[in-house]
């Protein structure tokens, strides 16, 4: 079967575990067109050979480049944006039920547009998630952007400890969300300097933040929140990616009771009748259309 897009990889270097090559996508319509998608890419042999023999990737390579035998291989596409562009990592696993436990390897931030992106994944069996949609890494793209259904701003740690798990449980029972502690409501970059400073050292404060959220959280939030320091100019920002939970999340108090929060526009939202929570839990387990196809929601 003919198709109108591949992947073309201009081999560099290889030898008997990786080949290196820069990874270009051709489509062959009125006129053949090629766009790098990467350049200077790696990969293992074994997941190099897998898309040559899937028929989705041609190898220009001189010398000649040799194939070995064909090894099982799991392809998953980390979806961090969409539209009529996807921005996507490509991710390859051994074996499919390892493939977001154990990435073997990994090429990021590859841009396709969208019937394009959705051709390879049909025709690699490939797996897609949202587990990136939605993640701001930049404060100042943050501050830019305004506090929304996936973004909000704390000023600190030490003053906030309650709000922090309130908004973390809301991102994971609802949608994937942005966290950064340092910056006003107003969107004002403050910094938590003075924070740091009282621990001693960054990596002690952030470990501080990470045991904090493990404690006041049921069950263990997987996957565990993505923790990480950011300086803007002077001030260090902490930025806390939060992915949707596949369980039921819940956020500890005082007294080690349960209470559920979910996130409604830009606020989060404690949720105590009985009935809701059960539709959150159906969703997770189940799914939202699942649920709806056999009436439970």
């Amino acid at each position: 079967m003919r198709h109108n897009c591949s992947f073309v990889a201009v081999v560099t270097h290889f030898d008997e575990e990786f080949v290196q090559f820069d990874f270009y996508q051709e489509t062959k319509r009125e006129q053949v067109e090629r766009g790098l998608l990467k350049q200077e890419a790696k990969l293992p042999q074994h997941y190099f050979d897998y898309l040559l023999h899937s028929g989705v990737l041609e190898v220009e390579s001189d010398p000649p480049y040799c194939s070995a035998d064909v090894k099982p291989a799991a392809i998953g596409m980390n979806i961090r944006s969409l539209g009529t562009t996807v921005l996507f990592d490509m991710c390859f696993a051994p074996q499919t039920y390892k493939l977001w436990q154990n990435t073997d390897a990994v090429l990021e931030e590859l841009s396709l547009p969208a019937d394009i992106f959705e051709e390879y994944v049909y025709r690699l069996g490939a797996i897609s998630r949202f587990r990136y949609l939605g993640r701001v890494d930049d404060p100042v793209v943050a501050t830019q952007l305004g506090e929304n259904d996936m973004i909000e701003f704390k000023r600190d740690f030490l003053l906030s400890k309650n709000g922090i798990i309130k908004t973390i449980v809301a991102f994971a029972n609802s949608n994937n969300g942005n966290l950064f502690l340092g910056i006003t409501d107003e969107g004002i970059i403050t910094g938590i300097n003075h924070e740091i400073e009282q621990y001693g050292d960054p990596d002690k404060y952030l470990l501080a933040i990470t045991q904090y959220i493990q404690d006041k959280t049921s069950p263990l939030l997987s996957p565990f929140p993505k923790i990480s320091l950011k300086k803007v100019q002077d001030q260090y920002v902490v930025a806390i990616f939060v992915e949707v939970a596949s369980e039921l999340i819940c956020g500890l108090d005082k007294n080690g009771e349960k209470y559920v929060v979910i996130r409604t526009n830009n606020r989060s939202v404690m949720v105590k009748d009985p009935h809701q929570i059960g539709e959150i839990y159906v969703k997770r387990k189940l799914g939202s259309e699942i649920s709806r196809r056999l009436g439970l929601l």
